[in-house]
Parts: C-alpha cells; structure tokens; sequence
C-alpha cells in the first residue's frame, strides 16, 4: 500500500515545455544540439561538430511554416551556449510547428533582419 500511495504524495511540479531540435543540413559541417525549456525562458545550445569562419558570425533563427524566420540573435561560432527568449514573439513562435536555423553572416549579423548568408544548420522542434 505505502509503495501505491507514495507518488500520489508528492507534490505536482509545474508543467516545463521542453522541446529540442538537431540542427543539421547537407553539405555543411556545423551541427548543433537545440534545446528550449519554457520554464527558464531559453533555448540552450550544444556545439557538436563544425568549425567557426574566421570574419564571419552565426546566427540562430526560428521560423514556423513559410513564416519570414525571426533572429535570436548572433551566437559564438563554435561553442555551447545559452540564447535568453524575453520576447513574447519568440516566445509564441517555440511550438513543434516551428523550424530553427543557424546562418552564416557578415560581423554583428545580418544587414536586413532575415538571412542573408548560407544556412549551415536547420532542425524542427520537437516536444520532448
């Protein structure tokens, strides 16, 4: 009985979305680990394989459907890293309906607001 009863003891937790991708594409060397966790408000991402272009930045975007893709910002070429999503936007866009990207681009990111170079790596979310 004690061993039916105990996990209708403990307390619920709050519901965490949690949703990842494998960003990958053919062709390109960069791969990346996505993971986003509604709880904390980011998406956190591990550097597999692929190597930084010298003069260059990546940049991750999360698009949905044919939707223009939104930036998350510029990321470090070629390490782990952690993304904050404090826009209501970005956050609304996080579903297993939506797409991320990494693109090559000029220093600083893009020029004009959408992609302007390769895209070295893309994955759809997923709810894990």
């Amino acid at each position: 009985l004690l061993a039916m009863a105990l996990p209708a003891l403990r307390p619920a937790l709050p519901p965490s979305d949690r949703l990842a991708a494998s960003l990958t594409a053919e062709g390109s060397s960069v791969t990346y680990l996505v993971l986003y966790d509604s709880a904390t408000g980011s998406v956190s991402l591990a550097h597999m394989t692929g190597d930084p272009v010298e003069g260059r930045d990546f940049q991750l975007w999360i698009a949905r459907g044919s939707e223009a893709p939104v930036s998350l910002g510029v990321i470090p070429a070629g390490v782990s890293t952690r993304v904050p999503v404090t826009s209501d936007q970005i956050r609304a866009l996080m579903t297993t309906a939506a797409h991320m990207a990494i693109s090559l681009e000029p220093p600083g990111g893009s020029p004009t607001g959408q992609p302007t170079g390769p895209v070295l790596a893309v994955g759809d979310l997923l709810d894990i």
